[in-house]
């Protein structure tokens, strides 16, 4: 991986800590989740070996569902919550590949 991966890696592990920490406080509405699972997957086609794509796409349509669904508010909750489980499955993998490259 060279330096843009690293560059990229730390971008998106940015991007998992501030969506995995104010998700529960924004908007349902809100898209930048989805642009930010866009670039997250577009990463995860760039270096197969980094993320694990079954955890990837759980968190997407996670994304998807409190996007674009209407549901209950503790089907919503539940929802949110197993998408911050996989933001942070994701984030400690993203660390751990910065850490292994320094």
């Amino acid at each position: 991986m060279g330096n843009i991966g690293l560059l990229a890696t730390f971008g998106l592990l940015m991007g998992a800590i501030w969506i995995g920490m104010s998700r529960f406080s924004m908007r349902l509405e809100n898209s930048w989740p989805l642009l930010f699972y866009l670039v997250l997957v577009t990463y995860l086609n760039s270096y197969d070996q980094v993320l694990n794509p079954y955890v990837v796409y759980v968190a997407v349509i996670c994304a998807l569902f409190i996007r674009f669904e209407f549901m209950n508010e503790r089907v919503v909750f539940f929802v949110r919550v197993l998408e911050v489980a996989t933001l942070a499955h994701i984030g400690f993998r993203l660390l751990t590949t910065l850490l292994k490259a320094f």
